[in-house]
Order: structure tokens, then C-alpha cells, then sequence
């Protein structure tokens, strides 16, 4: 007998006088036979068979200790124990209890499918009865990593600060203190709580110094922060100078080259008119080639070919480039031109922008890197690179043409790494 259970980015009409720039479960069955030679006699139906005890008459060899289950009386339905009314006395002991969790998940705190899946109606393909994970933090790490954690770090938050100052202790933006490029003064040109000397980006407000763009690009953090960094994914750039211009009178280290005067009033350098050739030449502490000088300055005045530049890579007899914004017949343009004795080329390399109003704001930056120069502005607007064969050196300094303009500082990175 068996029994079986279920389981389961042309033609320039002015000179430089007037130009411009910009920088389930699977069923199992499974039966025990039990052979009839174990049965040696005939059983009455009617009369109730004891589980536990072996009916005395019962001698025929080849019978095992442990009676077949439930082999009179009333049958049970398996599974549970068995109810008053199916002969729970008779098969009790044949039995298990069932487990605790047959209708609801437990409280338990899994690590994976539930330690107590047998016993859910429906094992879950995941921790069903944990606490939900969290969502990404969508921030700087601060504490436990996500439980979506890939890699290193977590792959869904902020990349942690660089170690700026290269300092000991834990890697941060700054574990021991400003790293200074200069001697530091009381001066903090963007009021971000940073004098100008110690600070990775003196033109533009940024307490936290951050200056991880390097990093995220897979180098190395160069030092200049990331909110002013004129090449944010390359590496090997540093602040060569920065003149917050924060004096009344001119000091030795500018030079006016051009016509009229100047103004300092203690935080900016103005012109005095509108005169074409307006321009002052600030001497280098070195002589640098690879440079991108940046000035942040204000319209005051404008004529209708009214321009306000960056001379740069200029030598002694004012030859060099110059990058400026301005107006050219009411035009507004950046423009990118060679120099010759103040003198711009006929025919620069320009791009219309919006013109540009009294009370309009730039940031301009011009330069070059080896034999290659350019102009832009930090806005997004950028000329082509020009090549030259001129020297690859010399200075900078600041020139309005036909306008007046307020010049808050001038700063100049030391380019390094790749071509801009």
C-alpha cells in the first residue's frame, strides 16, 4: 500500500584702437510504500487502530517497530495537526507543528529571503519582512554608504572633496588650514570669508573651496577651485597672481601705456573719459607663457564702437594679442585680435553677442598655451584658437576704447597639462 504527501559650445571695420574679446516552489511528490507482507493479518475498518502501540497478535517477522500511520478510524487530512474531530490522539504524535508565519511575513530584520520562508504561504524573492532600503542620498557622503553601494564609493553621491592643501589627517577640502599662493592680505575680493591670497578662486564666491572637478574626471584636484577653474576637467593649473586692485593710487606694478588717466578708487581701476587707447600694462612677477589672464569689469559708458579688452602676451613696444567685448556699430561682438604697436589688425576673428548696455558685467579671459591664444568669456561665449608664431610670452593688463569701464581685478592662472 502507498501513501504521499505534497511539498513545496570677414571683414572687422576698426583697428584695436576700437576691437573687443572674450574668454515557487516545484511540486515534489514523494511516497513510501508499505509492502503488504507487512500486514499479516486482516484489519477490521470498524475497530480503530493505536499509532503508537502494535496490536499483540501482530508476530509475523519482517514487521518494523513503528506501526504504519493512521490505518483505522477516521482519516486525517495531513498537513496540520489534526482537530478534535480527526483522530488527533491517534496521529499526533506523527505530526509537526506548523510554522508560526503561515499567513503573514515575520518582523525579523533578513538579510536576504526570510529565514523563515518555508513556513510563508509564498517564499519572497526578496527580504520581504526587512525594513525597505533607503533611497540614494543624492548628496555629499557624510555617514554609512548607501545600500546601493557600487564600488569605492557611493556611486549615487556627490564624489567626497579633494584633499586641497595636501595635509594630513582625513581627506577634505581643508584638514589643516588655507594653503595660501601669496602673502595673505585682509582683501577678499568675492566676500566668500577667503582673503584673496589663500583663496582657490579669489574672483568668485566659494567658502567651500571645493575643487574636485579634476577628480571626477579621473585626475588629480590642481588647486584651482572649481567655481572659477577655466578648464574644470584638467589637471596642472595653478593661480600665478591676483590683483583685487583694492589701492587709491597706482602702484609700480601698473603702468599706463596709453592715453588719458585712470581712476583707482580702492577696489577697481576706471578710465577717466572715453577716449580711444585707454590702457594700463600690469608687470608679471616672471616672465610665463602658458596664461589665461581673466578681469571682471562694468560698461560705465559706451560709444557705438565702444570696446573693453585684455591686452595680453604684450611686449615692451605693445605688441602682442588683445581680446575684447564691446560695440561695433551697434553690433554687439567679442573679438580676438593681433597687435602691433597698440594696434589692432584689420580683420580680427569676432562673434556677435547681445551688445552690451552701461551697467552690463562681463567676465573676460584671454591667453595662450604654446603657440595657440584665445578669447572668451565665462559665460559660454568663446572664439575660435588662433595660431602664432609670435613669442609665447610676455604681459597683460586692461584697455577700454570708446567706453569706460569699472576693472575689478586682474587675475592669471599658470596654464599646464593639455591645450585648452
Amino acid at each position: 500500500m502507498r501513501r504521499c504527501r505534497i511539498e513545496g559650445f570677414a571683414k572687422h571695420p576698426f583697428s584695436w584702437s576700437t576691437v573687443f574679446i572674450a574668454l515557487s516552489g516545484s511540486v515534489g511528490l514523494g511516497c513510501t510504500t508499505y509492502s503488504d507482507v507487512d500486514l499479516d493479518e486482516p484489519r477490521d475498518s470498524s475497530t480503530p487502530m493505536s499509532d503508537a502501540t502494535k496490536p499483540p497478535s501482530d508476530t509475523t517477522p519482517g514487521d518494523t517497530a513503528t506501526p504504519p500511520t493512521d490505518m483505522g478510524g477516521t482519516a486525517d487530512t495531513g498537513g496540520d495537526i489534526d482537530g478534535a474531530t480527526n483522530d488527533s490522539p491517534r496521529d499526533t504524535p506523527r505530526e509537526v507543528a506548523p510554522p508560526a508565519d503561515t499567513t503573514a511575513p515575520d518582523a525579523g530584520d533578513d538579510a536576504s529571503i526570510d529565514a523563515d520562508a518555508a513556513g510563508d504561504v509564498t517564499p519572497p524573492s526578496a527580504d520581504a519582512d526587512a525594513t525597505v532600503p533607503p533611497l540614494p542620498d543624492g548628496g555629499p557622503d557624510g555617514g554609512p554608504r548607501d545600500v546601493i553601494e557600487a564600488g569605492p564609493r557611493d556611486a549615487d553621491a556627490t564624489v567626497p572633496p579633494a584633499d586641497a592643501d595636501g595635509g594630513p589627517g582625513t581627506v577634505d577640502v581643508r584638514d589643516s588650514g588655507p594653503t595660501c599662493w601669496g602673502t595673505p592680505s585682509t582683501h577678499d575680493e568675492d566676500n566668500d570669508g577667503v582673503v584673496d591670497e589663500c583663496d582657490n578662486c579669489p574672483s568668485v564666491s566659494n567658502a567651500n573651496q571645493a575643487d574636485v572637478s579634476e577628480i571626477n574626471s579621473g585626475g588629480s584636484a590642481d588647486g584651482v577651485g572649481d567655481a572659477c577653474d577655466p578648464r574644470p576637467n584638467s589637471g596642472g593649473d595653478s593661480i600665478f597672481f591676483f590683483d583685487g586692485m583694492n589701492f587709491t593710487a597706482l602702484p609700480a606694478t601698473w603702468t599706463n601705456v596709453g592715453v588719458g588717466g585712470w581712476t583707482a578708487s580702492g577696489s577697481a581701476l576706471t578710465p577717466t573719459g572715453t577716449a580711444t587707447g585707454q590702457e594700463l600694462q600690469r608687470s608679471f612677477p616672471s616672465a610665463l607663457g602658458n596664461y589665461l589672464a581673466e578681469t571682471g569689469l562694468t560698461f560705465t559708458a559706451l560709444t557705438i564702437n565702444g570696446s573693453a579688452s585684455i591686452p595680453f602676451r604684450t611686449d615692451a613696444s605693445r605688441n602682442g594679442w588683445g581680446c575684447a567685448v564691446g560695440i561695433n556699430n551697434s553690433v554687439g561682438q567679442i573679438v580676438l585680435t593681433q597687435v602691433t604697436a597698440g594696434t589692432g589688425e584689420a580683420s580680427p576673428t569676432t562673434m556677435n553677442i547681445n551688445a552690451p548696455q552701461v551697467g552690463s558685467r562681463y567676465r573676460l579671459l584671454a591667453g595662450g598655451y604654446s603657440t595657440n591664444v584665445y578669447c572668451m568669456l565665462s559665460s559660454g561665449e568663446r572664439l575660435p584658437a588662433r595660431t602664432t608664431s609670435s613669442s609665447t610670452s610676455g604681459e597683460s593688463g586692461i584697455r577700454a576704447s570708446g567706453a569706460s569701464a569699472s576693472f575689478e581685478y586682474l587675475l592669471v592662472y599658470r596654464l599646464g597639462g593639455t591645450v585648452p
